[in-house]
């Protein structure tokens, strides 16, 4: 077996396919000169039918240079509006079932914030949305943010919303028919930035694609790698107005469009490997976006130089199971061979003692070593021959010593250790091991 297989198995390794067109297409983004303590991320999939959202979050009590407001379209749609409000307007041009998590991770790539805020596009948020985030994580502008899993709330009715509404304050009226409040994981999540990058960010696993899903996956599986989890005080509820919805949880009959956004089993509307993730403590995703991947992994502190080369040497995917399947292979092949091998050696050896005797053996190991020239063995060096009833027979010079194992390394250059009383010397192997049969007997 050869042991130092880092070059053998480096070139094994197929070099990484060219990465899909880059589909992501960025029509504002937000630079800003001080980097802002908040970054509230707002996700559409060419299904919302209002934009007032933005009007709410431009209308918080803190200075607005404290936060950016992200627009991330799933599809290609770029409303005017948006693009007029919003910091930042990312589009992911997306085929086929829309991805959630693919678009909250544009907006975390693209974000500025030491905090994330994943939030509902469409709910309406009170004026101390903001200053009440910065408060649940400790952050000022000079403090940075402690680690936290903030879960804020979101309160829901059968009602449209009204076109009348002006302020936040009057939602707090009973007339709005608010359903009791059921913890909503999907509603919004806000986390340290630098804690969703060096988790992976949100999965990508094709089991999130549609309607079930959400920003608590990555919430959760940040609880797992303990980072407290809190749920945002009710006195920063969000609101939510009614509108179709695949699962027809707000009083609407779903139509058969809306409810083929349902991809994948669910546990009470959470999805199902969410769910899984929590309950095994998984910290990572199934799937980790790229971009995220190398940022993640650039930020890794690698000790020497010698550990560095194995530290990108699989990239994302890892080694192919073709690969693991040949090393499977060789390894087998490799202990078949030696096997096979020391068998035959062992054959050769026993007709040349039967023919030759211990005495000739001995003779014949002298004449090789006297007269063999070795580019990589110094004659006056202890060379082991074999291993005897616990000794190992080891020739220096023109001397065959038994030592014991249990004595470790004996320096043969030193005198007093090759004198050592419990060493055997003799002239041949054969006289060695007669010498040993008769300690053994002694003892």
């Amino acid at each position: 077996m050869k042991v130092l297989n880092y070059e053998r198995i480096l070139k094994s390794i197929p070099r990484s396919r060219i990465s899909p067109r880059n589909r992501i297409q960025i029509h504002k983004e937000h630079v800003p000169p001080v980097r802002p303590k908040v970054s509230i991320v707002l996700l559409d999939w060419t299904c919302r039918e209002r934009f007032n959202t933005l009007d709410w979050l431009l209308k918080q009590n803190v200075s607005k240079d404290l936060y950016e407001l992200i627009w991330v379209e799933l599809y290609e749609r770029v409303v005017p509006e948006v693009l007029e409000k919003a910091d930042t307007v990312i589009a992911c041009h997306q085929k086929g079932m829309y991805h959630k998590h693919e678009g909250y991770n544009q907006g975390l790539l693209y974000s500025h914030g030491e905090i994330v805020t994943i939030c509902d596009s469409d709910a309406v948020f009170p004026g101390d949305f903001i200053s009440s985030v910065l408060r649940s994580f400790d952050a000022t502008r000079n403090n940075p943010p402690r680690p936290l899993v903030l879960m804020h709330h979101e309160l829901r009715t059968s009602l449209f919303y009204p076109a009348d509404l002006k302020e936040a304050e009057q939602l707090k009226e009973a007339r709005w028919g608010w359903w009791p409040l059921n913890p909503n994981a999907g509603a919004c999540l806000s986390i340290r930035r630098q804690d969703a990058i060096q988790f992976g960010g949100f999965d990508e696993h094709p089991s999130f694609r549609g309607y079930l899903c959400g920003p608590y996956e990555l919430g959760w599986r940040l609880v797992n790698a303990g980072v407290p989890e809190v749920w945002h005080d009710l006195s920063v509820v969000l609101w939510h107005f009614a509108h179709p919805d695949p699962v027809g949880v707000n009083g609407l009959k779903p139509v058969l469009k809306n409810m083929i956004e349902n991809t994948y089993p669910h546990v009470d509307l959470h999805a199902l490997r969410a769910v899984e993730a929590f309950s095994t403590g998984r910290f990572q995703p199934l799937k980790e976006n790229p971009k995220i991947f190398k940022m993640r992994m650039s930020e890794r502190q690698i000790g020497t130089d010698f550990e560095k080369k194995y530290a990108d040497m699989t990239g994302q995917k890892g080694f192919s199971r073709w690969l693991v399947f040949c090393l499977h292979v060789e390894m087998v092949l490799d202990v078949v061979w030696t096997l096979l091998l020391n068998r035959s050696l062992a054959f050769v050896r026993a007709v040349v003692r039967g023919l030759l005797g211990e005495r000739g053996v001995s003779y014949l190991r002298k004449f090789k070593r006297r007269f063999q020239k070795s580019e990589t063995q110094n004659p006056n060096e202890p060379v082991l021959l074999e291993a005897y009833e616990h000794f190992n027979l080891v020739q220096y010079r023109d001397v065959i010593y038994g030592v014991p194992q249990s004595l470790g390394a004996v320096n043969f250059h030193d005198q007093s250790q090759r004198s050592h009383p419990a060493i055997v010397p003799g002239d041949s192997i054969e006289k060695v091991k007669e010498q040993i049969e008769d300690v053994k007997q002694l003892n």
